[in-house]
C-alpha cells in the first residue's frame, strides 16, 4: 500500500467523523472529478456540471460541494485508489446508484460537447472496477 493512499485514508477518516456521509460523497465525487481533466483541459462547462450533479445528487451546499471537489482535487486516485474508492461504493451503494454514478460520468464527458478516448477509457474503467456491464450502461443512458 502506498504512502498516499495511508495519508487518503487518514484524511478522509478524520472528515468522515465530522460528517459520516463524506466518505461516500468524497468517492462519488473522485470519480466525477477524474473525467475533467483526463483530455488535457478542464472546460468552465464540465466544472459547472461537477457542481450541479454533486449539489442534486448529495442536496448539498454550495460549500459543501466545493469542499467535495477541492477534496478530490488535492487527492487524485492512482489505480490502487480507483480500485479502493470502487470497493468503498459498492459497499456503501446498491448497484442502481452505482448506475446512476457512471451515467454522471457519461455527462462529464459530454458536458464539454467533446468525447476524448481518454474519457471513455476512464469511464469503462470505472464502470469495469464497479462491476457495471456495457448493457447496463446501455440500458441507463436510453432511460
Amino acid at each position: 500500500m502506498s504512502k498516499d493512499l495511508d495519508e487518503i485514508r487518514t484524511h478522509l477518516k478524520i472528515l468522515d467523523d465530522a460528517d459520516p456521509q463524506f466518505h461516500l460523497r468524497s468517492a462519488v465525487a473522485s470519480f466525477l472529478f477524474m473525467v475533467m481533466p483526463i483530455d488535457g483541459e478542464t472546460h468552465p462547462k464540465e466544472f459547472d456540471r461537477l457542481c450541479r450533479i454533486l449539489a442534486d445528487e448529495f442536496e448539498i451546499s454550495d460549500n459543501e460541494t466545493f469542499k467535495l471537489i477541492k477534496h478530490a482535487r488535492e487527492n487524485q486516485l492512482d489505480d490502487d485508489g480507483m480500485t479502493e474508492t470502487a470497493g468503498i461504493l459498492k459497499a456503501g451503494f446498491p448497484k442502481s446508484e452505482l448506475l446512476i454514478l457512471v451515467s454522471h460520468m457519461w455527462e462529464m464527458v459530454f458536458a464539454d460537447g467533446v468525447m476524448h478516448e481518454a474519457e471513455v477509457s476512464l469511464v469503462e474503467r470505472v464502470a469495469h472496477l464497479l462491476d457495471i456491464t456495457p448493457d447496463e450502461i446501455s440500458r441507463v443512458m436510453l432511460t
